[in-house]
């Protein structure tokens, strides 16, 4: 009974284990230092050697076809070996799936930073921009009042000029009339 159970259990993690070799899809492009490929080549040696083991019969007293305690042993071993392996492979992928995440974390709040930063500067800018058209319309008011007082003192200065002109003109006019 014993034997039977664990000759279900043995077809059964020799399915399992096969299944890995027989559909593997390559990985996506693990970091250079990444262990899982190691993993995986010694977990595909261990499979090998459980096929090979599971295939052995060297029964007792010459019945053929029947795997001896030797044999079954052998192929605890190696399904043993293959249990302790996945264990490293997922403490592997555990660790992996860690980096990435905190990789992820890490650019997510890079981009954050970036953002805010972005928006910031972009703030500043605005404001920038503001006071230059402040500063500009504050110019041109004052170019324009200078203007204008520019305008009044030439006005003023024509008439003073126009009055000299006149009390020229009689002084001149004075002169002549008091020499007659």
């Amino acid at each position: 009974m014993n034997l039977l159970l664990l000759g279900r259990r043995l077809a059964l993690l020799g399915a399992l284990g096969a299944l890995p070799a027989q559909a593997q899809t390559p990985p996506a492009a693990p970091p250079a230092s990444s262990p899982l490929p190691r993993l995986l080549a010694e977990r595909r040696v261990l499979t090998e050697r459980y096929a090979a083991a599971s295939a052995q019969r060297h029964a007792l007293f010459g019945l053929t076809g029947q795997p001896s305690k030797k044999d079954l042993q052998q192929v605890v071993d190696a399904l043993q070996e293959i249990v302790d392996k996945d264990g490293e492979i997922v403490a592997a992928l555990n660790q992996t799936a860690q980096q990435a995440q905190t990789t992820a974390s890490t650019l997510q709040n890079t981009g954050r930073d970036d953002r805010n930063l972005t928006a910031q500067r972009l703030a500043e800018l605005q404001n920038d921009l503001q006071n230059s058209r402040l500063r500009e319309r504050q110019a041109a008011a004052r170019q324009q009042a200078l203007a204008a007082e520019l305008a009044e003192a030439q006005r003023g200065r024509t008439g003073r000029d126009a009055l000299l002109a006149a009390l020229a003109v009689a002084c001149l006019g004075l002169l002549l009339w008091r020499r007659r």
